[in-house]
């Protein structure tokens, strides 16, 4: 798990740097038996999704692998000013 939370947080921090505004946050913790890692960042306009007319090779897979790897992804607006994109992964019990 420890290797699926890596890559979903790289992804999700990538994705901020290069499509949000500054500042970008990265939060990990654990909630209701579930670790969440949620980006922060400072753009308020761009919606995150999955670029469908990229090529193959450019990159922009973020998004999906979070998507498969993790076990829920979603995204919301801070009401600040920005955004947040976060992925939960379900602990074994």
């Amino acid at each position: 798990m420890a290797e699926r939370i890596t890559i979903v947080a790289a992804e999700l921090a990538g994705n901020a740097l290069r499509h949000g505004q500054p500042p970008t946050i990265v939060i990990v913790q654990r909630a209701d038996g579930k670790l969440v890692v949620e980006v922060l960042d400072g753009d308020p306009n761009s919606i995150p999704a999955v670029d469908p007319q990229r090529p193959i090779g450019d990159g922009g897979l973020g998004l999906v692998l979070s998507e498969r790897l993790a076990h829920d992804v979603g995204w919301y607006s801070t009401g600040a000013g920005g955004k947040g994109v976060w992925a939960a992964f379900a602990f074994a019990r």
